[in-house]
């Protein structure tokens, strides 16, 4: 690593105890550029021992907060005996106690990974279990609250987690493939859905789809206990030259010690109007990402579909969403442009409520459920890139998680107004929630493009006053974060 000012020299000093403690060898020395091959080796160990198990985390999480949609279209409603507002607030237990609970996302900072996350494995599973078991409104809320208590201390830090691993330019294609999860855990529990609402019993098909959902993930914990790495510097799967150049390779380094938080970086992501645009963009996304979860079976089965058939029409649509993320991600990997890419997508989302809102002939469904194609496409791979685009741009790890948590706690409103405007009443063209839904997907638009012309201006500006810099150039941002001048923004 080149030696920057004094004052980075002096904190890289400082935070040489911390450095040791995080199991880094490395000293505070310039470094020579770590071989391609070397780097080749250490990412396809993460992409190996890291990633998967991430994905799968992610996979079971939205299987069980996602199926309440499953289970309204499967009878829950009906067998509860609950009108449209009282099933409104069983949607938003779920979101209000994840939003209160979304500063857990600090825990990954503090505490070790494979133990904070083996828990709330067994506890976020027994909650989705004990969901099948309710027999009124009361019990259904207290499920749901348990389930987004526990659920919010892993959703929000997992793409946190990832950029502890990886470097920047690595980190879309992993961060999409993990947000890519959720519309795949989507497909999954619509046909899951298909096959359990199959099931005749007496007792209700849709208590079979919250058990059945909910055991996969109790049984997860111990292989989460087992065999998560906690960082890049104390992966027991690598060779102690390996867990050094791992630390080494990162393009941004944080010698901060893992758990600790360094407050200055803290509070500089809590004033940096990078992150309010990254989270208004999140709360126009999420309002689709949370709608279409808990109401899409419902808008289908309202086009004049069975039930059964309902739950397996929604799964094609998301399958596409998951190659669609897979797809961009390597793209915007490769070229950057992270704005262009989520003003596009919005853009594909936009049309797609435009369809639904617009279009209001029930003899002819193959519009309507064309919208459904476009909206699903459009708004998953927006939402995965944004938060990668965050994650990028971000500095040091505290100020990233700064950054997260105001994302996720802000952002995660939106799933308040999308849970109340899709009332039965409303049925079946549903026109305030995809008239809504088009609307704040244009504002994503608007949003993403100023912010790649803004951080592109700031790029250029750098480099007329400071010079340009090796785009793989390590930068040290222990003290000025995305301050250091060597730093440049992925647009």
């Amino acid at each position: 690593m080149s030696h920057q000012p004094s004052v980075d020299s002096k904190m890289q000093v400082e935070n040489i105890e911390d450095v040791e403690k995080w199991g880094e060898k490395s000293s505070i020395q310039a470094e020579a550029p770590i071989a391609a091959n070397l780097q080749k080796r250490i990412r396809r160990q993460f992409d190996k021992r890291v990633l998967p198990i991430v994905c799968c985390l992610y996979v079971l999480s939205y299987l069980d907060r996602g199926n309440i949609g499953n289970a309204k279209t499967a009878g829950a409603q009906t067998a509860l005996h609950l009108d449209s507002s009282q099933w409104t607030w069983v949607l938003n237990a779920f979101y209000i106690c994840y939003v209160v609970f979304e500063w857990t996302t600090l825990l990954w900072k503090i505490l070790p990974a494979h133990i904070y996350v083996a828990v709330l494995c067994v506890l976020w599973g027994s909650a989705a279990m004990c969901s099948g078991f309710v027999d009124n409104m009361a019990g259904l809320i207290a499920c749901r609250s348990l389930l987004g208590i526990f659920e919010a201390g892993f959703g929000a830090g997992a793409p946190y987690f990832l950029s502890l691993f990886y470097q920047r330019r690595e980190l879309g294609l992993r961060v999409s493939l993990l947000l890519g999860m959720s519309p795949l855990a989507n497909c999954f529990a619509s046909a899951l859905a298909y096959g359990i609402t199959h099931i005749k019993s007496s007792w209700g098909s849709w208590r079979y789809l919250f058990i059945i959902e909910g055991i996969p993930t109790i049984l997860f914990a111990p292989i989460v206990y087992f065999l998560l790495a906690d960082s890049p510097g104390t992966a027991k799967f690598l060779s102690e030259e390996d867990k050094t150049l791992a630390v080494e390779r990162l393009q941004a380094r944080d010698t901060t010690a893992k758990n600790k938080v360094h407050w200055k970086q803290f509070f500089a992501g809590l004033t940096d109007y990078q992150n309010y645009v990254h989270t208004a963009i999140h709360f126009c996304c999420n309002y689709s990402f949370a709608g279409l979860s808990n109401f899409l079976p419902t808008i289908v089965e309202d086009m004049g579909y069975t039930s059964i058939n309902a739950q397996g029409l929604t799964a094609p649509p998301y399958f596409a969403s998951f190659l669609l993320c897979v797809v961009v991600a390597f793209a915007s990997d490769r070229y950057g442009k992270r704005g262009y890419v989520v003003a596009g997508f919005a853009t594909m989302g936009l049309i797609g409520y435009l369809l639904l809102a617009l279009v209001k002939d029930l003899e002819n469904t193959g519009p309507r459920y064309l919208g459904i194609w476009f909206a699903t496409c459009g708004i998953f791979p927006a939402l995965a890139i944004n938060i990668t685009w965050l994650l990028n741009n971000q500095g040091g790890d505290s100020k990233r998680g700064a950054g997260l948590a105001i994302l996720a706690i802000v952002g995660q409103c939106s799933s308040f107004v999308s849970s109340a405007v899709f009332p039965k009443s409303a049925a079946p063209f549903y026109t305030v929630g995809c008239s809504l839904g088009a609307g704040l997907t244009g504002v994503i638009v608007v949003l993403a493009l100023g912010l790649h012309f803004k951080l592109e201006a700031e790029n250029k500006r750098r480099d007329m006053v400071y010079g340009c810099v090796d785009p793989d150039e390590h930068v040290d941002v222990s003290a000025l974060g995305d301050g250091n001048t060597k730093f440049r923004y992925l647009t």
